[in-house]
């Protein structure tokens, strides 16, 4: 009964050891045969913030081109009222 257990205890340690093995080839040929690839996190940051300021920038001159049509829509608004009022206060 106690070499099956040692037995069982020593293929265990056994399959470890070649698991452990395997990993560490592994980790070695990842190492040594790849390429590390890098983040570039400060640009990649810098750029997107740029960015989002453009788009700000755009979307305050298209949002004042859009205030000045406003503008020019209750003027025009107010001179066809006051015509109209004219005219309806003639044919009276």
């Amino acid at each position: 009964m106690y070499t099956t257990i040692l037995g069982l205890c020593i293929q265990i340690i056994v399959f470890i050891f070649i698991i452990y093995i395997c990993h560490s080839c592994w980790i070695y040929l990842k190492d040594t045969y790849s390429t590390k690839k890098t983040k570039d996190l400060v640009n990649t940051q810098v750029s997107k913030y740029k960015q989002i300021i453009s788009e700000l920038q755009e979307n305050n001159d298209a949002r004042t081109s859009v205030e000045k049509t406003t503008i020019e829509l209750e003027s025009m608004d107010n001179i066809l009222t006051s015509f109209m009022e004219n005219e309806l206060s003639e044919s009276r």
